[in-house]
């Protein structure tokens, strides 16, 4: 972006895995960089600025909002496949105070994870979910499929 051309030079700046490649890489930016392409590229790259300044502005926000829950969030963070931003989400959905579910199976149940089990003269019918409550839903199969590969758990067992 700062106005280097040459391919060698841009090879360079690859990183990862694509720096093994960087003769190829030399090869593919020859005369492919136009002043067009460039002018493109830096809006992109600025717009990407602007998101991660988006960014943390909301998560600033969010740790100001959940300064009371602290401990709840290290505590979900223990959780296998719970980071903190995750933990904020089910804090940010269900709340603290679980007790208005008086069970596990109600609060999956409300959270829509729970099969239906509709069974008609000995014949099973559709066992297809509710909906719930998507964010928690979708957040709660997240932390399920990496809880599952953690290696050596409880969980992953399951």
């Amino acid at each position: 972006m700062g106005g280097e051309t040459d391919p060698q030079a841009l090879a360079e700046l690859a990183r990862g895995r694509v720096r093994s490649k960087r003769e190829l890489l030399a090869q593919a930016v020859v005369g492919r960089l136009t002043a067009h392409h460039a002018f493109l590229l830096s809006e992109q790259l600025a717009h990407l600025d602007d998101l991660e300044e988006a960014i943390a502005r909301v998560s600033g926000e969010i740790d100001r909002r959940l300064t009371a829950e602290r401990e709840a969030v290290a505590l979900l963070d223990t959780i296998p496949g719970v980071s903190q931003r995750t933990a904020e989400v089910l804090l940010a959905e269900l709340g603290s105070d679980l007790s208005r579910f008086p069970s596990a199976q109600h609060l999956a149940s409300w959270a829509g994870m729970c099969p239906g089990n509709a069974e008609s003269g000995g014949k099973r019918l559709s066992g297809k979910t509710r909906k719930g409550n998507a964010w928690l839903r979708r957040t709660l199969v997240e932390i399920a499929h990496v809880a599952a590969k953690t290696k050596e758990t409880y969980l992953a067992a399951q």
